[in-house]
């Protein structure tokens, strides 16, 4: 298939898997033409990546100082949870009488089978990785084009603040399987007020679990 995606896509991407893994480190000063030459690019599709970033939050631009990579606080982290948990029971609404039943119950059962495996084994890979599967499975039925975009970028500040407190409670997935299980318990019942509920406690105590991490970071 074809690769469509822009340079300056591609490179915002790039830049923006450097700051969530902490090889970019807030605070750092980076220039468009080190940019430039490390990723062997020109000027040009760095300005507009570094520009895109800019808005998305993850860098901010000062005039005539630089680039600098952004910090990411509990207030901030705060306001996102926020935000997100508005916008997903928005989505909840919209998607809950779309969303197919086998969907609902596929889903179900990937959940259950990441937290057999953790159990038997220790080993979080597989809740890690299906960790998003029922919040992408709302916004993407909510048929909303605009929400969906929204939410997308939301996801991104999101993916940061969990990337810099994983070390900090391993277990966080595992403590979060009970409240996806109830959510689409309650999804199944096409119960759009249970449904709500139960998303927004999830998302209000991944909130608290994140910031008792935080606040007992040594760093």
């Amino acid at each position: 298939m074809l690769d469509t995606t822009s340079l300056s896509d591609k490179i915002e991407s790039q830049l923006k898997r450097e700051i969530l893994a902490g090889d970019l480190a807030p605070g750092q000063r980076l220039t468009i033409d080190d940019i430039a030459g490390r990723l062997q690019v020109s000027a040009m599709p760095v300005r507009d990546a570094v520009r895109r970033l800019d808005g998305l939050g993850f860098l901010k631009v000062a005039p005539r100082r630089g680039v600098y990579v952004e910090d990411f606080d509990q207030t901030r982290f705060r306001h996102t949870m926020a935000v997100r948990i508005a916008l997903e029971c928005l989505a909840v609404e919209l998607a809950a009488p779309r969303i197919p039943k086998e969907q609902i119950l596929a889903a179900r059962e990937t959940y259950q089978r990441g937290g057999q495996h953790f159990i038997k084994t220790g080993d979080l890979s597989m809740l890690v990785e299906c960790d998003n599967l029922l919040h992408d499975l709302i916004v993407s039925h909510s048929q909303n084009p605009l929400l969906i975009s929204i939410m997308g970028q939301l996801q991104d500040l999101i993916d940061w603040a969990h990337h810099i407190v994983a070390r900090l409670q391993p277990q966080g997935k595992y403590d979060a399987l009970p409240e996806h299980l109830e959510i689409l318990d309650v999804l199944l019942e096409r119960d759009i007020a249970k449904t709500q509920t139960a998303l927004r406690k999830h998302l209000q105590h991944t909130l608290q679990r994140t910031l008792r991490a935080w606040d007992q970071s040594p760093e």
